[in-house]
């Protein structure tokens, strides 16, 4: 077992979260701000007063510039269309719509949390007040932009270039160029508040290197066109750097915000994370999330545990329960999820789960966030509810626990041979592959024992054992399966030839209570399947050992699972 990995807090400023992602002091914060006004309004004056005194070499080289390039691109139909084709999406009309209606989206959303401020100051009272506030600010670099463009655009009054090789035709005067600036503004505005949520580094980077292909696209695009000359553009650049500083500054976008006071009464305790590091794209970055959360709500620096291939959680979920933990948070797919609960039933330690797997069974079935942030937010401000687990047993099989589904047959068979490859590109696309490998899966012999009442025999494709209901893509296979009702589902599907398959699907989808020896099911506390021949056998997406027996008991009440608060079970 890998020790458990404690951190050092580190100060900075704190995160909120944004429709289920995190706000951060990204973008144009501490002295990016001032850089960006001082070097892009110097930048813009300078080039202000070139023009305007007609400075020789200034106008000299945009004149050559503009004429050759108009020239060389002349000779390329093609290319002409292409650029148009530029222009147009790049309308600065366009790109402020774009931006309105982000803006529109990211003050609704703030309202939304609307309730949480009327009882008091709390996290989401915070993320009502970033999202509203980089909502007006985005308003407010629209309405910026279009009146710095108009006033100065009137007030320099510059003809446009003068080309013998005109491609296109456009009125109106040429400085500051209204498409490089609108460009530099508004997707520098976008990026910004990308910038602002809780994103990979990688994925940033990327971001803005995109976006500084796009604005120079839209640069050197007007001035290959003939419309405008190279001081435009970079004038429209330099005004776009200032307005950017001035209305973050104005707005403290990117700044620090006070810090949420952590709630009264709470003492600090400590939260246990135990994370399946192979499901973990940035182990650094989450792990950070995870303890930004943890101060935000007062709690102790977590325990950080690491499952390996030899031990998927079960000694990691004893340390932490012998350390006192108050909450354990499981970041992983159904199978460390599934060997978390086991550890925890009957503890009375409340279970958080942040689904980071193909499937993520359980989390689907309780209306759990599947956005990271989201669930970290449930984990730790979300209530308790009680769930039942699965006791489970069988030969070859030592006592174990599930909280999903165990299946013998068909279904293990194709989650045994379902590709990890294709499962970390498609997700649980991956599992439609192998049911169309596995259809062929022939029937065994198979008895049923449900509860108290005599065994059913009879031959089936697969036998499944559900605490829940719902698999893969929504498809609810049991439907008054409840994971608190005290009692477990079984369900025996046996097809006897492939063309019986698509009839059987349509019963699933439509909910049909049509019973027959092709799909039956049953309710009942305790359920025995045994086969004649081996079988693929399956808990909660993990293949065991194949086998002849499945022996399970539900264990009403044991789990104690955070959910959000007033959900309706």
């Amino acid at each position: 077992m890998r020790p458990p990995h404690v951190a050092t807090h580190r100060r900075g400023p704190t995160r909120h979260g944004l429709s289920g992602l995190d706000l951060a002091g990204g973008g144009l914060s501490g002295i990016g701000a001032p850089v960006a006004i001082c070097v892009g309004g110097v930048g813009f004056v300078v080039l202000l007063v070139l023009v305007q005194s007609g400075w020789a070499p200034l106008v000299g080289f945009d004149r050559n510039v503009a004429a050759e390039l108009s020239a060389d691109l002349a000779a390329h139909p093609a290319l002409v269309g292409l650029f148009v084709v530029v222009q147009e999406l790049t309308q600065p009309w366009v790109l402020r719509g774009t931006v309105v209606i982000v803006a529109a989206l990211l003050i609704r959303r703030g309202r939304a949390h609307q309730d949480t401020i009327d009882r008091g100051l709390t996290p989401q009272a915070f993320v009502r007040q970033d999202l509203i506030r980089l909502g007006w600010w985005l308003v407010a670099v629209v309405i910026a932009g279009a009146g710095a463009e108009y006033v100065f655009k009137r007030a320099v009054a510059r003809p446009r270039p003068q080309v013998s090789d005109g491609l296109v035709e456009i009125g109106g005067h040429g400085f500051p160029s209204g498409h490089a600036l609108g460009s530099a503004l508004l997707v520098g505005a976008l990026l910004i508040v990308v910038s602002q949520l809780n994103v990979t580094r990688r994925l940033l980077i990327t971001l803005w290197t995109s976006g500084a292909c796009v604005v120079v696209l839209v640069g050197f695009d007007r001035v290959v066109l003939g419309v405008h000359h190279v001081s435009d553009v970079l004038a429209g650049w330099c005004l776009a750097a200032a307005l950017l500083g001035a209305t973050t500054a104005a707005f403290g976008i990117g700044q620090a915000r006070t810090r949420i006071p952590r709630r009264r009464g709470r003492s600090r305790q400590r939260v246990a994370v135990i994370v399946n590091p192979s499901k973990i794209d940035d182990a650094a970055a989450f792990r950070a999330q995870v303890e930004r959360h943890a101060a935000r709500e007062g709690w102790a620096t977590p325990l950080w545990f690491e499952t390996t291939r030899d031990d998927p959680g079960q000694e990691m979920i004893r340390a932490a329960v012998d350390a006192d933990v108050k909450l354990v948070i499981a970041a992983g797919g159904d199978g460390t999820v599934r060997v978390v609960c086991a550890g925890l039933a009957g503890t009375g330690v409340p279970l958080g789960i942040v689904p980071v797997g193909t499937g993520n069974l359980l989390v689907r079935n309780l209306g759990l966030p599947l956005d990271r942030a989201a669930a970290l937010r449930v984990a730790f401000t979300g209530q308790d509810r009680q769930l039942d687990l699965v006791r489970v047993e069988g030969d070859g099989v030592p006592t174990d626990r599930f909280a999903v589904m165990a299946g013998l047959g068909l279904d293990a068979a194709v989650v045994g041979e379902a590709p990890p490859k294709l499962k970390a590109r498609m997700g649980w696309g991956a599992y439609v592959v192998s049911i169309a490998r596995n259809l062929s899966f022939p029937a065994v012999r198979a008895e049923i024992s449900v509860d108290d009442e005599p065994p059913v025999r009879l031959r089936v494709r697969t036998v499944l054992i559900g605490n829940v209901g719902t698999l893969h893509a929504g498809l609810s296979l049991l439907p008054d399966a409840r994971p608190d009702d005290g009692m477990l589902d079984v369900v025996a599907v046996a097809p006897r030839r492939l063309t019986d398959w698509p009839g059987l699907a349509w019963r699933v989808v439509s909910r049909s209570a049509a019973q027959d020896d092709r799909l039956r099911t049953w309710r009942g506390e305790r359920v025995v399947v045994r086969s004649v021949e081996a079988c693929p056998r399956q808990l909660d997406g993990d293949v065991i050992s194949t086998g002849h027996e499945l022996r399970c008991e539900v264990e009403p009440g044991v789990l104690l699972v955070r959910v959000p608060r007033r959900a309706n079970f």
